[in-house]
């Protein structure tokens, strides 16, 4: 397994107002998109299409465990790439929280000798950044 992981990000807003929203997975059209094309989800799942390396490539993910107002993980629904579990953890902190996204991946070898890990660092952390952004707009509830 191969870990990647995000910076720890502190946000301006409760862990259970965080929590709620990043447990929800059709909020994560906001900060999915406009990389994610044809996005559509539900609480429990998303499905949408990213351009990787020159293919269009589609990702489906449900929800793991949810764990309020501390963790929520994603795991591959029916169409995957590869293994792997993508954690949210919120730890609550004064007024507001921490997040950091981490993904542990059972990368191929052949996508490992083309990046994958570079790319899949790239968009946590967009991600990430993006979340944050919406926490400073008020955009999380």
């Amino acid at each position: 397994m191969t870990t990647i992981a995000t910076d720890t990000a502190t946000l301006a807003v409760p862990a259970e107002q965080l929590f709620t929203f990043l447990a929800d997975l059709s909020n994560h059209r906001a900060f999915l998109e406009p990389e994610a094309r044809d996005f559509s989800g539900d609480a429990d799942s998303h499905r949408y299409k990213i351009e990787v390396m020159g293919m269009t490539m589609p990702v489906e993910a449900i929800a793991g465990e949810k764990v309020s107002p501390t963790l929520v993980t994603l795991v591959p629904g029916a169409k995957k790439m590869f293994d792997h579990t993508l954690r949210f953890e919120i730890t609550p902190s004064g007024d507001g929280c921490l997040l950091r996204i981490q993904d542990e991946a059972d990368l191929p070898a052949m996508m490992k000798m083309m990046g994958a890990e570079k790319l899949l660092k790239a968009q946590l952390d967009s991600a990430l950044a993006k979340i944050q952004e919406l926490a400073k707009e008020g955009k999380l509830g």
